[in-house]
């Protein structure tokens, strides 16, 4: 707790231990204004909103590049896409421990682009190329239908779909 000041009497109280402080001694933070020992106690400066967003990107990024080696690896039949989906739910709340309140609005596009960019370097970059090729054969070959292509880009797309969903979860909707 720190000393009363006694430059002036003063209703302003520090956030933090609820000293009173004048307006000479106070100093102001994003949660309110402290008193200097507060400050001090705490003399972790404030990170710029540019190396939140770095920060967040790159956790996203993290988690979306580990992702895109290792669904690849899960090709259980009807339970996979459960996997991918409890995988990304704890990989949410992983992310969401490391990502920053103050990002607001930005952080649904910062955590979506970091995923989407981690998983296309690994092995699911060619999924828009399978996709294509598949609807195009459905399409182009005799005797075959355009539901056996649809089969196939579900097949392809449904457990990133999945991990995807349950990262979003808990980092963007607040879920734990």
């Amino acid at each position: 707790m720190s000393k009363k000041c006694s430059h002036e009497d003063s209703r302003l109280t520090c956030s933090e231990c609820d000293a009173p402080i004048c307006s000479n001694c106070l100093v102001q933070c994003p949660v309110g204004f402290r008193c200097k020992t507060c400050v001090g106690a705490n003399s972790k400066p404030p990170q710029s909103p540019v190396a939140i967003v770095v920060k967040a990107f790159g956790a996203s990024f993290l988690v979306g590049l580990i992702a895109g080696w290792l669904i690849p690896l899960m090709a259980i039949p009807y339970i996979s896409c459960f996997i991918c989906f409890f995988m990304g739910i704890y990989a949410g709340r992983w992310l969401a421990q490391h990502l920053s309140r103050s990002l607001g609005a930005k952080t649904a596009p910062t955590v979506v682009f970091g995923l989407l960019i981690g998983m296309s370097l690994g092995p699911l970059h060619i999924i828009p190329l399978a996709i294509f090729s598949s609807l195009t054969g459905s399409v182009l070959s005799p005797g075959s239908s355009i539901f056996h292509g649809l089969n196939d880009v579900v097949s392809l797309v449904f457990d990133p779909v999945c991990f995807f969903a349950g990262v979003l979860r808990p980092t963007l909707w607040g879920e734990y």
